[in-house]
């Protein structure tokens, strides 16, 4: 996961590269200050109303209730993309100990590559010195040692990733507050984390989890034994998330209010044994940080107990959960970008999906890859057949879910930020939208013209 890089790719195709030891699912198309900006209409263009159901896509579709996937075939996908290191974790299998001058020089590396992006605070101020100095101070680097050995833990709350102890963020030179590069993404409660390190203040923890690794509030974070956290993770009664986001109660009654969790999340589920809430097992911390597991109670209308069967109507279904949600960079405001979208959606059906959307357009069955901008004609024909629901369309900086295609023209599912209008103006759309493939115009060309990878998540996948 350290060799994963993030691209950000502006509207404009300003592209910066952030450190290699970072990693961030989707990056945002984010506004160039020159560039002016007008907010998008309810319905994109080229997008009907009906457009904005599921069930119009799953009338479309050939055959919306074909199992693609059985558990067996899901489970050998999921040990698949962890073996060919694509930014995905088995944290019950995480080594007992880590070398610590490696994480040492990730940690010197990763700072140094912020330094020298050129962010600015919030005020518009670039950091001088002394700031950069107390991050450096709060890494304490002094404490990693040669060898480091690994504790384990279970997420509390949900929480943010960060790529800098801090809270503070930094802004590229548009100071867009909705695009604080220091913000990596999010865990949800129950999430299980390999812990490597502490900062300096003891208020931020260095952690790897199933597919991230950065620092999470050490207030987050229950420390248990590897064994505690290997039998929450594969406990066989579970309940999987499948509203975009769930409340938790510490009640069957369903009013002592406790958090909330997202689409895709899996927690350790009693017996069914309630008519209106399935019975669940959360983290949380005692008086010394570790960890004991509490009951928690969620509706049934917002989850499933086991994961849902992968179909393309339930894939479908799913994605029109999230529809009209707000984009949130890195998972800011506590919402998604393009590739959490994605790996949300997949999660209910059992696959876990990189984070990143560089890595996400790397599993798969390839049916498309070609960098080169255009070819419209070529990308059509690779999506004629069934891959509706399944395929994931991949640009510099952006991933897609297609729909189907109408009339010959092609519509997917995407969280997106922009997209051009013309050389001056852009459109900010900032949710999760159905929109066609081939949006946009400028003399970046179409969403379409700049796709480079297409791939299906499909059985075949496990040959590719």
């Amino acid at each position: 996961m350290l060799g994963c890089m993030r691209i950000l790719m502006e509207t404009r195709l300003l592209i910066v590269v952030l450190p290699a030891a970072l990693l961030i699912g989707c990056d945002a198309l984010a506004p160039v200050p020159a560039i002016r900006q007008v907010p998008s209409p309810a319905l994109v263009p080229g997008v009907s109303a009906v457009m904005n159901t599921p069930g119009y896509w799953i009338g479309l579709h050939p055959d919306p209730d074909r199992l693609v996937m059985t558990a067996a075939e899901i489970a050998a996908f999921n040990r698949q993309i962890r073996e060919d290191d694509l930014g995905v974790a088995g944290i019950v299998d995480f080594n007992d100990t880590v070398d610590g001058e490696k994480l040492k020089a990730d940690l010197i590396a990763g700072l140094g590559l912020i330094r020298g992006s050129g962010y600015s605070r919030a005020d518009g101020r670039q950091p001088d010195d002394g700031w950069w100095q107390s991050i450096e101070d709060n890494l304490n680097l002094a404490a990693v040692g040669p060898e480091i050995t690994v504790r384990f833990g279970l997420i509390v709350g949900f929480c943010d990733h960060r790529v800098l102890p801090t809270t503070e963020g930094l802004y590229g030179s548009d100071l867009n507050l909705n695009f604080d590069r220091l913000q990596d993404s999010t865990l949800d409660i129950a999430a299980p984390v390999a812990v490597l390190h502490r900062s300096r203040d003891e208020q931020w923890l260095y952690v790897v989890g199933e597919t991230m690794r950065g620092w999470v509030s050490s207030e987050r974070v229950a420390l248990c034994e590897r064994e505690i956290v290997e039998r929450y993770v594969r406990a066989e009664e579970f309940a999987v998330v499948t509203a975009a986001k769930a409340d938790l109660y510490a009640d069957e009654n369903l009013r002592n209010h406790v958090g909330r969790v997202q689409m895709g999340t899996r927690l350790a589920a009693a017996q069914d044994d309630g008519p209106n809430a399935f019975r669940v097992f959360v983290p949380s911390r005692d008086q010394d940080g570790a960890c004991t597991l509490e009951t928690a109670y969620i509706q049934r209308i917002e989850a499933s107990l086991g994961h849902l069967p992968y179909t393309p109507r339930t894939i479908i279904n799913q994605a029109f959960k999230l529809l009209h949600t707000p984009y949130g960079w890195g998972g800011l405001f506590g919402e998604q970008d393009c590739s959490r979208f994605v790996q949300e959606v997949f999660a209910t059906v059992g696959l876990i999906l990189p984070r990143n959307s560089s890595e996400q357009a790397r599993i798969g069955r390839e049916i498309y890859a070609n960098p080169q901008i255009g070819l419209v004609e070529d990308k059509l024909a690779a999506l004629d057949g069934h891959a509706a629901a399944l395929a994931l369309l991949r640009l510099n900086g952006h991933i897609m879910l297609f729909l189907g295609s109408v009339n010959g023209r092609p519509y997917v599912i995407h969280d997106l930020w922009s997209y051009d209008i013309d050389e001056s103006t852009v459109a900010v759309v900032n949710r999760v939208a159905v929109t066609p493939a081939d949006l946009g115009s400028g003399p970046a060309g179409t969403l379409l013209d700049r796709v480079n990878t297409i791939r299906v998540l499909d059985r075949s996948s496990e040959q590719r």
